[in-house]
């Protein structure tokens, strides 16, 4: 200690003699420039401050005051808090005007709260030392070691006093316009801002400081939390695109890019970002099972297949937690190809490993019904509401319920749907109310029971999907000019899904030509809303305006990329003109696999294939298709065209005549076909 005594005589070599204290305690780090400014101030602090007092008799000369800090650090280093606590405080009593004693002296209090294992005391430790800091922030209000251990402590005190937030904003701010270099306060004050639901502040000062200390990987981070939490996803992107250029080896990034793109609908962008992954990484099991969900929501079945087939392969014997997983995709694969019997042997497997998982219930249960076993697929889906409800979980109750009276409605069960819905029509979630309503009034419908319908659709329903359901009643039972004072009022009524819910009911009447205008002003006022571009595409296109319609979907999918019937529609369009049949291929494939059980679907899949002369292939997926939809009387005349390129003429005219049976729109034309089939040599299928 006597060379610290004496170091006070000779201040500017204090430095040294604290590092012989030092070494005799046996530390390799200093103590910090504090007992440096102790006994030899910086310039630019002394230039700031007004010129020293003569020192009085009996006063406490510096060394005095170095002494003490050197204990107090010391003490803390030896884990001894409370005498290193009153070690600072006589250091400042000894040297009033050297904030950094109170900086270190903070410090200390703050880590104190940290490690402490009580709350109260962990509370105290840190008020203490904001209050501690608070007097260094009088003493040196510019300091920026100052200003950074205010944001710090006052951080720290922010898990227990949310107030102290702002507080260490303030103070975080004045560092970074200080320096705007300083990596860990632009951190710490990003994160604040995320914390305090400020993610369009954090992003200024995120993207601040990577333009001046570029790849700071964690600034990277939280600057993607923020922009994701200011729904800037495709800012999101193009930051995630950043890192990939100078860390093209970063999974996470990649992965999460892919994610952004996907969920945004752009799945080609996605398998784009995960084929580009080099060669550390491609093989990646993580890579590789993100790889095989695009491929599926893309349309590639054959990739998806090959992708899954390999991953299972490599995983099987192992008690890989992502098995089921890629189980599950594999049987979506087989379901999307028409492979029901396959798929529903594998998410059987894991609906009863995983029973309370809604959407798999619900897959299993439409492939039952698809497979011609109804009974089970309802029970299945009656099973999983029983089960939620016990659970307490309503929401996804309402859903399942929703879903079964869905698979109910398709199967023409009136009475199973009206006893599903009825604990639905008084339920507190509007949504659900209003989707009760709808499948009830289509059941009554459906059973061309009017008159009840109408008493559950009372007029100035609770929506304008009920309105236009009303309207929709009173038209197909007659009251024809009732129903288009309805329609009318509801589509001037000046909002736009007052609008569209009017457009739809035009259409499901097959009245397209008087959907257009409502439709084109919607547009017009309101250009962002992909469903009224979609119903505009396909009214144009069933009245004959080709031009018109394909422009129209083609603006409903920049907009939304994953609408599923745009998808359908467009790709069919193009193969019924014989044109574009490679993107028309794409495009109802990813349609097929967002919906692989959508017998319309898979008409225009095996249709497209069929013109592009591939006859076998249209062959299967159009025999699916008139399975799922037996009654729809084009589907058998695509099928029947097929029969007839591949020389099964029998075949072709059970197909035919199923056609003309269901009430084909060109009934004259399936005659002719059916009369061409005649004057040809007969070949059996």
């Amino acid at each position: 200690m006597l060379a610290i005594i004496e170091a006070g005589r000779r201040p500017c070599k204090a430095a040294g003699a604290a590092a012989i204290l030092l070494g005799v305690k046996g530390f390799i780090s200093g103590l910090s420039l504090v007992s440096v400014f102790l006994a030899c101030p910086p310039p630019a602090v002394r230039a700031t401050e007004a010129p020293a007092a003569p020192v009085q008799p009996g006063a406490a000369s510096p060394s005095e005051a170095l002494y003490q800090f050197s204990t107090a650090k010391l003490l803390a280093v030896e884990g001894s808090v409370p005498e290193a606590l009153e070690a600072f405080e006589e250091a400042e009593g000894l040297a009033p005007a050297a904030f950094y004693i109170r900086v270190e002296h903070a410090q200390l209090l703050a880590r104190a709260g940290e490690i402490s294992r009580v709350p109260a005391t962990r509370q105290d430790y840190l008020r203490r030392a904001a209050a501690k800091i608070e007097e260094a922030r009088r003493l040196a209000p510019e300091n920026l070691d100052v200003l950074r251990a205010a944001g710090s402590i006052y951080l720290d005190l922010s898990l227990v006093d949310p107030t102290a937030q702002a507080t260490a904003i303030t103070a975080l701010e004045a560092v970074r316009r200080a320096a705007p270099s300083d990596v860990p306060a632009s951190l710490s004050l990003g994160q604040l801002y995320l914390e305090h639901r400020q993610p369009a502040q954090a992003v200024q000062v995120l993207r601040d400081l990577i333009s001046r200390v570029p790849q700071q990987r964690v600034a990277y981070a939280l600057l993607i939390e923020a922009l994701l939490r200011s729904e800037r996803g495709r800012e999101a992107e193009d930051t995630l695109g950043e890192i990939l250029g100078f860390d093209p080896a970063s999974l996470e990034s990649r992965l999460t890019l892919a994610d952004l793109q996907a969920q945004r609908g752009d799945h080609e962008a996605a398998l784009a970002t995960l084929r580009a992954a080099p060669a550390e990484v491609v093989d990646d099991p993580r890579l590789r099972r993100k790889l095989a969900w695009e491929l599926y929501a893309a349309g590639d079945l054959e990739g998806a297949r090959t992708t899954v087939d390999d991953l299972l392969t490599q995983a099987a014997g192992s008690a890989d937690p992502e098995m089921p997983s890629m189980q599950l995709v594999k049987g979506l694969v087989l379901a999307a190809e028409g492979h029901s019997g396959e798929a529903l042997g594998l998410l059987q497997g894991l609906h009863a490993a995983q029973p309370a998982n809604a959407p798999l219930a619900a897959t299993v249960a439409r492939l039952l019904v698809r497979d011609g076993r109804r009974d089970e697929g309802v029970e299945v889906l009656r099973r999983l509401a029983a089960d939620l409800g016990r659970q307490g979980r309503a929401a996804q109750e309402r859903e399942v319920l929703l879903d079964l009276a869905q698979v109910q409605l398709t199967a023409g069960d009136v009475a199973g749907v009206e006893a599903t819905v009825a604990p639905l029509l008084d339920s507190p979630d509007a949504a659900a109310r209003q989707q009760a309503l709808l499948l009830r009034t289509d059941a009554l419908l459906q059973a061309k029971r009017y008159d009840e319908a109408l008493a559950v659709l009372p007029a100035g329903g609770a929506s304008p999907e009920a309105e236009g359901r009303r309207a929709e009643v009173l038209y197909r039972s007659g009251r024809e000019s009732e129903a288009r004072t309805a329609l009318a009022a509801l589509a001037t009524r000046g909002e736009t899904r007052a609008a569209i819910a009017a457009a739809q009911v035009w259409q499901r009447l097959e009245r397209y030509e008087d959907s257009i205008p409502v439709l084109e002003k919607v547009v017009a006022d309101h250009p962002e809303t992909a469903v009224a571009w979609f119903l505009l595409g396909a009214a144009a296109e069933r009245s004959g305006r080709r031009e018109k319609a394909v422009a129209a979907l083609r603006r409903t999918l920049e907009l939304q990329p994953d609408f599923q019937a745009a998808l359908n529609y467009l790709g069919y369009t193009y193969a019924e003109a014989g044109e574009n049949l490679e993107e028309a291929l794409r495009l109802v494939r990813r349609a097929v696999a967002l919906d692989p059980e959508n017998g319309s679907y898979v008409d225009s899949l095996g249709w497209t294939y069929h013109r592009l002369g591939r006859h076998e292939q249209a062959r299967g997926y159009l025999e699916r298709a008139a399975r799922l939809e037996p009654t729809d009387a084009t589907l058998y005349e695509h099928l029947g065209d097929v029969y007839v390129a591949l020389g099964q003429n029998d075949r072709a005219r059970d197909a035919y005549r199923r056609a003309l049976e269901l009430g084909a729109d060109n009934a004259e034309k399936v005659r002719r076909k059916l009369s061409d089939l005649d004057r040809s040599p007969k070949k059996r299928g």
